[in-house]
């Protein structure tokens, strides 16, 4: 299964970068065109948000009037795919988001740090106290090489962006051969992450990292119950503040699947053991893909990106979650913890 898996991503690849697939990225199994209407109970988040091209990972500072996204839009940098993915930050006045700016070259420091380059920059996050944002960056046509990296602001001037391994408080996570991506940090000593790694995991799975007595241990995978041979990973508010429930986005094609990636909700049992996730249900899954869904910092709404199966032009879209049957007693956590809040750049 595995070296299967791999001959698709390297075939995926190699089409996407000559253009012969203009849908498809390596690490997603991208394929069909069919879901072309978005969750019935979803809205369309709307203003400066929406745009031609794909914009969604959207994020919110603790206050939720100010958002990080992923957009492929006009002023992104061109990365020579058919894909420009970079970060954009929006503010909301009287309760409508604002036109977005890019967090690239140019930008005021004062105003947001230069993270845009040619590669792809996606799943930012502010931490709770706004001081960080934490991100994922890419090589260009390939989602199997992310590495996490971290922006910090000190004295009101965001600083350049560290690669985790040159951070001494985080976990080396980063490897050369493989992809790490979008944690969820669930405290200053717990972190889950997404892990794809040749030989090591199934496609991308869900993995963990644990600080004991002061020291980052080796990172440990969440077990076959959930991680399928398909590709699961989390996006930053995915779990619940009780530490019992996580949220996970997944293709497994298994007989709950409504296609492409769905969301999913996976719970530990008595003995702390992660079981197989539970289909998030109609209300909010489609035929289509159904991405990287976070929650707004009051946990009352569900946001994300939407699109038709085959096709990475998501709109962003919102969702209450009470309409989520297996949400409605879901109280997720809010934005990541400061994990640099003490040792700030010098």
């Amino acid at each position: 299964m595995k070296a299967d898996v791999g001959r698709i991503l390297r075939a995926l690849t190699a089409l996407l970068l000559t253009g012969g697939i203009a849908q498809a990225m390596p690490g997603m199994d991208m394929t069909g065109g069919v879901g072309t209407e978005p969750p019935a109970t979803s809205h369309p988040m709307g203003g400066g948000l929406a745009s031609a091209g794909s914009n969604f990972e959207i994020t919110y500072s603790a206050d939720g009037k100010t958002a990080l996204f992923t957009s492929t839009r006009p002023g992104s940098i061109e990365s020579g795919t058919p894909y420009n993915f970079d970060i954009w930050l929006a503010h909301k006045v009287n309760d409508v988001w604002q036109p977005p700016v890019p967090l690239g070259p140019g930008i005021d420091p004062t105003v947001g740090p230069n993270l845009n380059t040619p590669a792809w920059e996606l799943e930012a996050s502010f931490s709770d106290d706004g001081q960080l944002i934490y991100f994922t960056r890419y090589e260009a046509g390939n989602l199997s090489t992310g590495d996490l990296y971290v922006a910090q602001q000190v004295d009101g001037v965001w600083q350049p962006a560290r690669n985790w391994n040159d951070v001494p408080e985080l976990p080396h996570l980063n490897t050369a051969t493989g992809e790490e991506h979008c944690p969820v940090i669930a405290s200053d000593s717990l972190i889950y992450f997404n892990y794809q790694q040749p030989g090591v995991t199934q496609d991308s799975d869900v993995w963990k990292v644990e600080k004991k007595n002061g020291v980052w241990q080796p990172p440990q995978s969440l077990g076959p119950r959930l991680n399928s041979p398909y590709r699961d990973h989390l996006h930053w508010t995915g779990l619940s503040r009780d530490g019992q429930s996580l949220i996970v986005t997944s293709n497994r094609p298994d007989l709950a699947s409504r296609g492409g990636h769905d969301e999913w909700i996976a719970y530990r049992n008595a003995k702390g053991d992660w079981q197989e996730p539970l289909n998030l249900g109609d209300t909010i899954n489609t035929a289509g893909e159904d991405m990287c869904w976070t929650f707004t910092p009051d946990g009352q709404q569900f946001t994300g990106g939407w699109g038709p199966q085959g096709n990475f032009d998501f709109t962003p879209r919102w969702v209450s979650k009470n309409d989520i049957p297996l949400l409605k007693n879901f109280e997720p956590i809010g934005p990541p913890p400061n994990l640099l809040a003490a040792h700030p750049v010098k």
